[in-house]
């Protein structure tokens, strides 16, 4: 009787994946259509071709704001947070520069997509060879289709 039972059940699990494969018949397969392998030709000969003249493309204006740019001197860092408020996007790059003391300098993070903006991550800019006094702090924020730079916000390294 429990070879009868296990026979019986073993046939209904097979006959419902078999079931599947009815309703799915593409099921286990890759979803992408094949590529064909292109084989080079033994005796190639050389052609030219001419770059067609460069389209300039122009970019769409960003809008970017400094949201804080403070001096944390225990940690050695300018940190700065911007924003880029007139569009949501993924793919572009924020770059915090300090300038001040006859020095200039310059660190870059990804930005993304928010609710309704596009955020900068976290920039901190190394201390490290700046001089104390006052300097200012700029962002630019630049995409395949955008560019913008913000307005510059006074910081004062002690």
């Amino acid at each position: 009787m429990k070879k009868l039972s296990l026979l019986i059940g073993v046939t209904i699990i097979l006959s419902t994946l078999t079931g599947c494969t009815l309703l799915y018949p593409n099921w286990g397969k890759p979803t992408t259509s094949p590529t064909k392998t292109k084989t080079s030709d033994p005796n190639p000969t050389e052609t030219k071709t001419v770059d067609p003249t460069p389209t300039k493309t122009t970019k769409t204006n960003a809008v970017v704001d400094i949201m804080d740019a403070s001096v944390y001197p225990q940690d050695g860092i300018i940190q700065v947070v911007a924003q880029v408020t007139n569009f949501s996007e993924d793919g572009g790059t924020c770059t915090a520069t300090f300038t001040g003391g006859g020095k200039s300098v310059s660190v870059s993070a990804k930005a993304e997509s928010n609710a309704a903006n596009t955020q900068c991550h976290p920039l901190e800019i190394n201390l490290g060879g700046i001089p104390a006094g006052s300097g200012s702090v700029t962002v630019t924020y630049d995409s395949e289709t955008k560019h913008g730079v913000s307005s510059a916000e006074a910081v004062t390294i002690p």
